[in-house]
């Protein structure tokens, strides 16, 4: 497994384990682990997948997903069930509502409650709570702090961790290019070249020997 793949799959781990004790379990097997990591980052590229997609047809001209990109998305992937589908909605002339309600209920109710309590979120009963502390930080910007002696972001700028780092020129030393954009226009000229001499080649007459 890949770099990024292997990391995107650890920062996966942690909210599995709070779900998986939210629902009531206390222990599993690595290999359980990473599977559920895995069918977990399957899904949410099949969910941005799906939203680029409607994106993209509904309004190319600015492909950036809206809500409407995202709920088609969501009953592409199966999240909003049960559904009827739009001829259905067209002949009883109302609109579907029950998947999305049913999702609302559960991003609402006790069950995704008992989660955010797992991930220390709320606080449990009989908990003493400071007024500053009620807007936890999630479990990442933690870890970022805690591994950062300064605690600057600066660290983690232009990594998946942190924020998008300003571009600069990469330079090229001691090579025939100063830079990766001059280099690749000398390959692109090179290519062009290779093929003008290769199709002047295969067009002369087959009349003529190898030696001539």
């Amino acid at each position: 497994m890949s770099g990024p793949h292997s990391l995107h799959n650890a920062l996966l781990r942690p909210p599995i384990i709070q779900i998986l004790r939210a629902a009531g379990y206390h222990s599993t097997r690595p290999s359980v682990l990473d599977t559920l990591a895995d069918l977990t980052a399957r899904y949410l590229i099949l969910l941005g997948s799906s939203a680029a997609e409607h994106a993209a047809n509904s309004h190319p001209d600015d492909p950036v997903p809206t809500l409407a990109d995202i709920l088609l998305a969501l009953q592409d992937t199966g999240a909003l069930r049960p559904q009827m589908k739009e001829f259905e909605e067209d002949w009883r002339g109302e609109e579907d509502t029950r998947g999305l309600d049913a999702f609302m209920a559960w991003f609402t109710g006790p069950a995704n409650r008992e989660i955010r309590r797992i991930a220390g979120y709320i606080p449990s009963e009989g908990d003493v709570v400071d007024a500053d502390l009620l807007e936890k930080e999630d479990y990442l910007t933690v870890l970022k702090k805690k591994h950062s002696k300064t605690g600057e972001e600066s660290r983690y700028a232009g990594t998946v961790l942190g924020k998008d780092a300003e571009e600069h020129p990469i330079v090229i030393e001691g090579g025939a290019a100063s830079s990766i954009g001059e280099w690749a226009l000398q390959v692109k000229t090179r290519e062009q070249y290779d093929y003008s001499t290769s199709s002047a080649i295969s067009s002369l007459p087959s009349s003529f020997s190898d030696g001539e």
